[in-house]
């Protein structure tokens, strides 16, 4: 008989625990962390450094037909030879991302870059002597020109629009750039030329010999911001522990046109005839052409600001 009472009592009891429990309250950890899902979109700067190497470009040097008083005497003289533009390059850029979906970006992007490309070609070739008279006996006639040109391009920069691709990775994007280029360049061109007739006039049983030299210089120069355009491509990559943070591999072909160099020298002309001499002064010029046009390397260095990204969702703890 007292086991039972016992018994209820204790039942009693757990039953009356339970009911106290169920009614404390209850509280569930929040979720795991979710980083936001990565982004290209974004404004972002940066910088870069790199080689420039040139296209071997033919580019051609002749002189124009000169005049002693007044005449054409002479015929001209040309040559072809390659030019080379290189060296090393550095500054920044700064540009803005849109990405439509996750395998597609665009953007536009501008960049200013030191230089320090340049290039030094010397030419020469031999002419033809064409006397603008028939002058008998000629023996002998020789006639060169050379000339040295210099040009270099202190520093150039870009306004490119970007189209890229990710379609391996979210935060490794392939793309193609291009746009407008401009720059300053500047080129230096100096040429000489020489030639020579000898002969002998002949005079009953007798030969008079003369001799007709003549010399000639000349220089110019051009110093001034060109336009023209530029194409290339390359890769970004954005480590996840760092997404605010890329690097990038980047091939650009920069052309800023053609540049025509002519100059306007003074040189003189001695007629020697038996013991008899006399000079004459003449006006000559010699025309260049000079392509300002390169390749480019670099690598270079972003941060994005993320500004016009998207906002991420909220993450709402339940308790």
């Amino acid at each position: 008989m007292t086991k039972l009472p016992v018994a209820a009592g204790l039942a009693l009891a757990l039953t009356a625990g339970s009911a106290l429990a169920a009614d404390l309250p209850h509280y569930k950890g929040p979720p795991p962390f979710m980083p936001p899902p990565f982004t290209w979109t974004g404004i972002y700067g940066g910088v870069n450094i790199g080689g420039a190497f040139g296209n071997q470009d033919n580019q051609w040097t002749r002189e124009n037909i000169h005049s002693a008083l007044g005449a054409p005497i002479f015929g001209g003289v040309g040559w072809n030879r390659k030019s080379n533009l290189s060296g090393v390059i550095g500054g920044g850029q700064i540009g803005y991302n849109y990405q439509f979906n996750p395998w597609f970006v665009v953007g536009v992007e501008t960049d200013f870059q030191g230089a320090g490309i340049q290039n030094t070609t010397n030419g020469w070739g031999p002419g033809v002597t064409t006397p603008g008279i028939a002058i008998p006996g000629v023996l002998s006639s020789a006639y060169a020109g050379a000339g040295t040109v210099n040009s270099r391009v202190n520093w150039w920069g870009t306004v490119r629009g970007r189209v890229g691709v990710t379609p391996f990775m979210p935060n490794l994007m392939f793309y193609a750039t291009g746009g407008f280029a401009y720059g300053q360049s500047s080129s230096n061109f100096n040429y000489g030329s020489t030639r020579g007739i000898s002969g002998a006039i002949p005079f009953g049983p007798f030969a008079i010999p003369y001799n007709i030299t003549s010399g000639a210089f000349g220089s110019a120069s051009f110093d001034n911001v060109k336009t023209g355009w530029t194409v290339g491509g390359g890769f970004e990559y954005a480590p996840l522990m760092f997404p605010n943070w890329s690097f990038k591999l980047e091939y650009d072909y920069v052309d800023l046109g053609r540049t025509t160099l002519t100059t306007l020298g003074l040189g003189t002309t001695t007629f020697a005839i038996g013991p008899f001499a006399a000079s004459a002064p003449f006006f000559n010029s010699a025309t260049t052409s000079v392509q300002t046009r390169f390749h480019v390397a670099r690598v270079g260095l972003n941060y994005r600001l993320n500004w016009f990204s998207a906002p991420s969702a909220p993450v709402l703890a339940k308790y």
